[in-house]
């Protein structure tokens, strides 16, 4: 197996809010054509992405003027933030500004917020890559390219080394960025990490 691990681009999140499932802004839109561009030359077989409106932009780019379906799979979303999600800053840190004070900075826990905690999220994104990457694609000649989010990719690659991701990002993918792993004698194997070769020759870098 060739497996590509593919963080979105830039999403459109409104000045002040948040992160919640925002669009592609506009140079999201650029480097997402500049990356279906550098791909045209990989014969893809398999292509996944999570649901969320940034991922799936992306991955449609991807898919463009191929037969290939995007299969959208919930948990490769990235980790949940409960209440937190979409809110204003200022009403943020006006709910939760003496936890966030007082937590380890920059640690990635949700629990407070209805959210998931960094456990939680490092075993959904395991289990969900064992189940639809690993076990049926990591034993044949398959190319699979995955598109997710920058936490996702950061579990994927230390569950690899047989960490556990503790909610620090040990691994920060940019927009776009490309990892590519592909499988020696039934390991995985990492071959490129956060490739922003189609971002530079398209002036986006």
């Amino acid at each position: 197996m060739n497996l590509y691990l593919i963080r979105h681009g830039e999403p459109d999140i409104p000045e002040g809010l948040a992160q919640d499932n925002f669009p592609l802004s506009e140079l999201g839109h650029r480097q997402a054509e500049a990356l279906s561009q550098s791909f045209r030359t990989v014969p893809l077989n398999y292509l996944l992405a999570s649901p969320l409106a940034r991922t799936r932009q992306t991955a449609e780019w991807i898919s463009r003027g191929r037969n290939l379906t995007i299969r959208l799979e919930n948990d490769f979303q990235e980790m949940r933030s409960g209440e937190m999600a979409g809110l204003p800053r200022k009403e943020i840190f006006r709910r939760y500004g003496e936890i966030l004070k007082a937590r380890p900075h920059p640690q990635m826990d949700y629990g407070y917020s209805q959210g998931e905690t960094s456990g939680q999220f490092h075993r959904r994104v395991v289990a969900a890559f064992e189940k639809h990457v690993w076990q049926p694609f990591a034993e044949g000649p398959s190319n699979v390219a995955l598109v997710a989010h920058g936490g996702v990719i950061c579990v994927l690659l230390l569950h690899f080394l047989g960490l556990t991701f503790d909610g620090y990002l040990t691994f920060f993918a940019d927009f776009t960025g490309v990892t590519h792993i592909d499988t020696r004698h039934g390991r995985p194997r990492i071959r490129c990490f956060n490739d922003l070769t189609h971002l530079r020759g398209n002036g986006l870098l």
